[in-house]
């Protein structure tokens, strides 16, 4: 660690411990505090918090990511897959499937490039989980029906993010061949060691009752998180694949394997979200070139993007009619699956990282985003909010 390290690390331990009051205090996402404050002591606001490039600036940040995208996977309800059967997860993919035909089509049409498309018909689903529990629709016909949307597509945008990261990085079809393959071993790696997992459980199960248990002194099921996720970052980079990958099977693989393991993500998540994420939020900030000038005379791209995001998303979210949803409950479900802030910004980083999208383009996208952000889940509230409980499940608990 070097001593330029040390006034940002003041500085944005600060905004990871103020940002959450804040955006409590003016209803807005933590993830939209957190880039906001960054952009505010970064090279787009007042300039203090020095190089964004920083090497343990950047260490704290990747790692930031590196847990986002565990947890994320962790947070796929296999349960509740299984529970529907295979038939069910059919409409979500296909809306999925929809919202990023037309988003890439979009970009394609406007040349903004596939990794634009990519961020625009992206899918996440802790918005829409967040909104979800506020409106108390947990257990319900509904709630469940929005969680598994946003689920399959959490789970489409990761696969597609990984094919254009192979794409994107390849020369030819034999250098892009050998990408995917690479890739395919890696799922293969992930297969072998979820039977082992599985297989284990079965015939140990009381040693497994410790990855889940509330006050387990050694903590073993933070560990062997951790150590899976950390395998797999090494395996996806050893293959040539992006780490975030490794990280996001890892997660999925654990929430598989562990089904009750509504305690062990609380351990893992209450660090990565108390420290390590609010970092790499911080740390996009400080990248953003954000100002008001930049805002002025961008203003009718980034409204376009944020109609862009909406219009794919309520397009094929017509199919959720199919589903029985009403009128309103099919329009806030699709203006909450357009609002993927976190993977937005997690796509842009990549992109820009991998020399394919600007950074000037990548600060439109990620503005939009947080409008995104920002608007659509207000409007799903107030629509969720004039709808009545669901008797048959309200007594059940997700």
């Amino acid at each position: 660690m070097t001593e330029d390290a040390a006034l940002p690390l003041i500085l944005m331990t600060t905004g990871a411990i103020a940002m959450p009051a804040v955006a409590r205090k003016i209803a807005i996402p933590v993830a939209v505090a957190e880039i906001v404050f960054g952009v505010l002591i970064g090279q787009s606001g007042l300039d203090i918090a020095g190089d964004p490039d920083n090497p343990f600036i950047r260490f704290l940040a990747e790692l930031g990511f590196t847990f986002f995208l565990f947890l994320a996977g962790l947070e796929i309800d296999f349960r509740g897959f299984e529970r529907k059967g295979i038939r069910s997860l059919l409409l979500p993919f296909l809306l999925s499937v929809g919202a990023f035909g037309l988003a890439i089509g979009a970009a394609h049409v406007l040349e903004w490039g596939l990794w634009v498309g990519l961020a625009v018909g992206a899918t996440a689903v802790p918005l829409l989980l967040a909104v979800v529990r506020e409106a108390r629709l947990g257990g319900t016909t509904l709630g469940n029906t929005m969680i598994s949307f946003a689920a399959m597509g959490e789970l489409l945008t990761i696969v597609a993010l990984s094919l254009v990261e192979i794409t994107e990085h390849s020369h030819g079809l034999v250098d892009t061949g050998l990408g995917i393959g690479r890739m395919l071993l890696l799922c293969l790696a992930v297969v072998v060691v979820t039977g082992l997992l599985r297989t284990l459980l079965w015939w140990f199960p009381a040693s497994f009752t410790r990855l889940v248990a509330h006050d387990d002194p050694s903590e073993i099921g933070v560990r062997v998180g951790y150590f899976l996720m950390f395998v797999f970052v090494g395996l996806s980079i050893a293959a040539g694949v992006e780490p975030f990958l490794g990280a996001f099977v890892a997660g999925a693989m654990l929430s598989y394997v562990v089904r009750e393991a509504e305690a062990l993500e609380h351990k893992v998540a209450s660090m990565a979200y108390g420290f390590f994420v609010p970092v790499f939020f911080i740390h996009v900030g400080l990248r953003l070139e954000i100002t008001p000038a930049f805002l002025w005379e961008n203003a009718p791209t980034i409204i376009g993007i944020v109609a862009i995001m909406a219009t794919v998303k309520v397009l094929p979210g017509a199919m959720l009619f199919l589903r029985g949803l009403k009128l309103r409950e099919v329009t806030a479900t699709s203006l909450l699956l357009a609002a993927p802030l976190t993977l937005v910004i997690a796509i842009m980083d990549l992109g820009v990282r991998a020399g394919s999208v600007s950074s000037a383009l990548a600060s439109k996208v990620i503005t939009s985003g947080i409008l995104a952000s920002l608007l659509f889940p207000s409007i799903a509230r107030k629509l969720l909010g004039r709808r009545s409980a669901d008797p048959a499940a309200s007594s059940s608990h997700h």
